[in-house]
């Protein structure tokens, strides 16, 4: 369940920068400025009841963060693509798959290989012009998401990436894929929905 809502968002973000494992710096500490307390502070004679509410109302967003970056000592892209779990399940359910109850000590027993298949079909990349293969690295247990690692061989230098992201569009309207690129020092942004689910950006230039 997506229990942290938008601060797991962000969390995914910032442990896009070093991994899976990546905790955000903490910044400066910021300025107090004292308030006076009001003199009398009035006090309710009952609180409210408490509201119940619906467990499905913690999936109030859906996005996946895909971080890109270029190995140049080993001519390699190194993808991490970041799916709340449950969505994930969902998705390769609604394909025909097994339910692979990720994480759990019940996980199914070939759950790579569904995860492989359903990125392989879901995810494309052109580099330099050139549709290239994704080879399945595997995966890792983040938080609420996991991390699926994928990777493009056989890249000595890097102009421009298109990349074609369907992940999970086919069961969310408002599916949000972002994908974060760090090219030789340079970062790009892309972010990616089911009305725009192409992108290119341009490094070097």
């Amino acid at each position: 369940m997506k229990t942290l809502g938008v601060l797991l968002c962000l969390v995914f973000l910032a442990a896009a920068e070093t991994g899976p494992a990546a905790v955000p710096a903490a910044g400066p500490s910021p300025t107090v400025v004292p308030v006076a307390a009001p003199a009398t502070v009035p006090v309710p004679a009952a609180a409210p009841a408490a509201v119940p509410v619906p467990a499905t109302a913690a999936h109030v967003f859906y996005v996946s963060i895909a971080r890109v970056k270029w190995n140049a000592d080993d001519a390699r892209l190194d993808i991490s693509v970041r799916i709340f779990t449950d969505d994930l399940e969902e998705a390769i359910v609604a394909k025909g798959g097994p339910r692979l109850r990720l994480w759990t000590d019940q996980a199914h027993a070939d759950r790579d290989r569904h995860v492989s298949a359903y990125l392989a079909s879901r995810l494309a990349f052109r580099v330099n012009g050139v549709d290239r293969q994704l080879t399945y690295a595997g995966m890792e247990d983040a938080l609420d998401a996991t991390a699926c690692l994928v990777q493009i061989t056989g890249v000595g230098r890097v102009e421009t990436i298109e990349v074609e992201n369907r992940i999970l569009i086919e069961m969310f309207d408002t599916q949000a894929n972002v994908m974060r690129f760090e090219i030789a020092g340079e970062k790009k942004y892309v972010n990616l929905s089911k009305k725009t689910v192409t992108g290119t950006v341009r490094f070097g230039t």
